[in-house]
């Protein structure tokens, strides 16, 4: 059994699919074309059960790259095998990186055309090891850095590009995790899961199309960020609220008589009609403000918490809307909006699908009370 040649043709396997422009360079399926099942190979060769790809982002847009291959040792012939291939790589590490190497540099250059980004590769390495979880596995581990993976534009980091549509199949994950000391910005699309410094997509529930993945970052107190201009907006937005309240409260007091009753009877003798004594302009203000609060049927804003606003708009919009519209809406950055909707989810106080390349949040309830109306107006 080639162990060796079994998962060296997996891991070349894997940079086709992941660059599909290296598709028409290297004579495999042209570019968007997808294998229904990637990661398979012949009988007498080793198949991966699971594959994981790392990629960590550094300020300066190099990315560390770790791919793994996870092979379940659940039988004897699994299990030799696996050792006999670990012997291999750790004999002659350089012989098993060559071949990844050559497809990686291919990947690379022309991820770099695409792009326009001057880009290169090097640091390939690989080691392997067993790991026991739920059961027994054997990794086989490649590393290697790419420089000029991310864009770099002032403060922020933009990846994604150099890896548009790639293709996960089920059984795969890739994790993108952005520098200490940058803040999450935007990311499209939603991930399958998240990490305080990561987000994850995995294959089966995520289908990346033209312009996917992409992760933006931010480098946190270099600058007025976007989170900042938010909370700027909402302290500017307190105080004209604030002077509002003052202006009206000051037009109150203004508009009361000093003269008493009399004064009440100038204004009544010149056409005004009293409504019930001294104060009484005082009163009708409060009562004008009370009647449009009222009228809104609303509390103010600024005595809602996050979560609350998000589901008042939802609310408000009859049990549904898309998440891009609360972050018009409330002023949010992606990033705010996304942790406060997870948040709620996770409460079970919110619920959301995909649309399209839309998220869309709905209301635990929204469509059972679609669907109760719909009953009642059949059963009328």
């Amino acid at each position: 059994m080639n162990v060796r040649v079994g998962v060296t043709a997996v891991v070349i396997a894997v940079l086709l699919v992941a660059a599909g422009p290296v598709a028409t360079v290297t004579g495999a399926a042209t570019a968007g074309q997808r294998q229904s099942s990637p990661f398979a190979v012949q009988q007498d060769r080793i198949d991966a059960d699971e594959v994981r790809m790392d990629v960590a982002l550094r300020p300066n847009g190099t990315a560390e790259w770790t791919l793994e291959f996870w092979v379940r040792l659940d039988d004897e012939e699994s299990t030799t095998a696996f050792e006999s291939l670990r012997d291999e790589i750790r004999t002659d590490p350089a012989n098993h990186t060559q071949s990844f190497a050559d497809r990686m540099n291919e990947t690379v250059s022309t991820a770099s055309n695409a792009t326009g980004r001057e880009m290169s590769a090097d640091g390939f390495d690989v080691t392997t090891a067993r790991q026991s979880l739920a059961r027994e596995y054997g990794v086989v581990r490649y590393t290697f850095r790419w420089d000029g993976f991310a864009a770099v534009e002032g403060d922020e980091l933009r990846a994604g590009d150099a890896i548009e549509g790639l293709y996960l199949d089920d059984g795969t994950r890739l994790l993108v995790e952005w520098p200490d000391g940058y803040e999450r910005t935007s990311v499209t699309p939603d991930p399958d899961d998240e990490r305080e410094r990561a987000v994850i997509w995995r294959g089966g529930e995520t289908d990346f199309v033209s312009g996917e993945p992409r992760v933006v970052a931010t480098a946190a107190g270099t600058g007025p960020s976007a989170a900042a201009m938010a909370i700027a907006a909402v302290v500017v937005g307190g105080l004209a609220v604030a002077g509002v309240r003052w202006y009206r409260t000051r037009e109150s007091t203004t508009a009361q008589p000093a003269g008493g009753d009399d004064a009440l009877d100038s204004d009544s003798d010149a056409g005004t009609e009293p409504t019930g004594g001294s104060g009484t302009a005082s009163v009708s203000a409060t009562a004008d403000e009370s009647a449009d609060a009222s009228a809104t049927g609303a509390p103010d804003t600024e005595l809602l918490s996050n979560e609350e606003q998000v589901l008042r708009l939802v609310e408000e919009r009859g049990g549904r809307m898309k998440q891009q519209a609360v972050v018009e809406e409330l002023g949010w950055t992606d990033a705010k909006t996304s942790k406060v909707v997870s948040g709620l989810r996770e409460d079970e106080k919110l619920e959301s699908f995909r649309l399209g390349r839309e998220n869309v949040l709905s209301l635990p309830d929204a469509d059972d009370e679609r669907t109760n109306e719909t009953s009642g107006d059949g059963a009328k």
